[in-house]
């Protein structure tokens, strides 16, 4: 059997090219024995962090909360941990120089490992802290070890066994896969079943595809999204896809402008965006009841309301990452009285945040997602990376918005992933532009000097 090392060793390095788009020289991503073996700890990312399905719905976070007591999934965060940790350890030095470059996105974790000083469940907060940190690494390990295309091809892999696999598992064993409120797949539940697939088929319009079988396959799975998305019966997850191919299209327009109009007419759409938002609260009640939802939105206000009262008992700091939520033990007692079942979360992943890290932790998210804004216009018009700068763009405001009415921030989840792979891509970009720019410069002043 080949070593691990040597199955990283085993794929040349991509060198400097043109275009991060150019038709790869290399094997796609599926025909090599490494990308096989990511396949373990994607696919536990995709199934929210399991590799034994439940019936039920399920919330497992990244942390070992729910099933977290349960000795299998202890066993398979483990397992899945130290695959990580030994892929990042054969690719250290490109993992650590490309990390250095990511302080704000380590700093998250690395509050969360901090925060078991001020936890009433230290031990947890740690742990948890630290699964979060090797997860976080893995993400910059896969972003320093494949190009913009080859993520996209990595990403489509996993696709090409979780969605497959989720409708099976719906239509032939639906004790596991679907529930009368939906399917739900390998995912655990019919809302992040639906997130899922949305990333999944954001992924494969922006994938640039060759011939007449990538091309059959991609309109499959393309397909697959839709029929999961639908099949979900989750509301967020519909009005979130529209989101998304809304937005992918809008800002595909926006790259085919030249910069002064495309940022004239955003700001021209900014008052329409607002008074279209107005309308919506107006008219909220009756929108609510043509989607059967209520005005609490499945009790989500009523729970909101009730995590925020806990938040603003330790508004800096939190309870600690991961402590929180105790059911009817600790703090989140009055929560979960108030809601009347046992809740994981706050059904809101920035509440979740602020009862674990407090508002230094809703900070640092805010600063990770400002950042990374920042280098997507810095990048926006980079030849060649406009579909990985507008498919980075369009993960990170999904992945925002999805967590208004759920929790999905420092949990293992395809979505928080994709978050961050999306975050460090667009660093890489900007990066790749700045050097770019610099590099004309320098051969513009030599031809200058070359004149005088």
């Amino acid at each position: 059997m080949l070593a691990i090392g040597h199955l990283d060793a085993a794929v040349p390095t991509v060198r400097a090219a043109p275009s991060a788009f150019t038709r790869p020289a290399l094997l796609p991503v599926w025909q090599l024995v490494l990308a096989w073996v990511l396949l373990v700890p994607l696919l536990y990312i995709a199934a929210n962090g399991t590799f034994i399905l439940h019936a039920g719905a399920v919330d497992t976070a990244a942390t070992g909360q729910a099933p977290g007591t349960d000795a299998s999934h202890k066993i398979s965060v483990a397992f899945v941990s130290l695959i990580c940790i030994v892929l990042i350890a054969f690719r250290f030095a490109e993992v650590f120089a490309l990390s250095r470059r990511m302080k704000l996105m380590l700093a998250f974790p690395v509050l969360a490992v901090v925060s078991c000083t001020w936890s009433g469940e230290p031990r947890q907060s740690i742990v948890s802290g630290l699964i979060l940190f090797v997860f976080t690494m893995f993400a910059i390990y896969v972003a320093s070890r494949f190009p913009f295309q080859r993520q996209f091809e990595l990403i489509m892999l996993v696709g090409a066994v979780a969605l497959p696999a989720s409708i099976a598992l719906a239509l032939f064993v639906p004790s596991l896969g679907a529930s009368e409120a939906g399917w739900k797949g390998i995912f655990g539940h019919k809302q992040i079943c639906a997130a899922v697939s949305i990333v999944f088929l954001v992924t494969a319009l922006h994938w640039k595809c060759y011939g007449i079988y990538q091309k059959t396959f991609r309109a499959m799975y393309i397909a697959m999204c839709f029929v999961l998305i639908v099949m979900s019966k989750s509301r967020t997850g519909w009005a979130l896809a529209l989101v998304a191919l809304i937005l992918c299209v809008v800002i595909w327009v926006l790259q085919a402008m030249p910069a002064k109009q495309a940022l004239a007419i955003l700001l021209l759409a900014l008052p329409a965006a607002a008074g279209a938002l107005y309308i919506i609260h107006t008219f909220s009640p009756s929108i609510l009841v043509s989607v059967g939802k209520d005005a609490t939105l499945s009790q989500r206000t009523i729970i909101w309301a009730a995590a925020w009262d806990a938040a603003l008992r330790r508004p800096i700091l939190g309870y600690g990452f991961a402590a929180f939520w105790r059911g009817l033990y600790g703090s989140s007692q009055n929560v979960v009285l108030v809601a009347g079942w046992g809740l994981q979360q706050a059904q809101n992943g920035f509440l979740d945040v602020w009862l674990g890290l407090g508002a230094v932790g809703v900070a640092l998210i805010a600063a990770m997602t400002g950042q990374g804004m920042r280098n997507a216009a810095r990048s926006f018009y980079s030849a060649g990376e406009k579909a990985y700068v507008r498919w980075c763009v369009v993960v990170i405001v999904c992945t925002l918005l999805y967590n208004v009415g759920e929790s999905a921030i420092g949990l293992i989840n395809m979505n928080w992933f994709l978050f961050l792979l999306a975050l460090i891509g667009l660093n890489q970009a900007a990066a790749a532009r700045l050097a770019m720019t610099s590099a004309n410069i320098a051969d513009d002043t030599r031809l200058v000097g070359g004149r005088w």
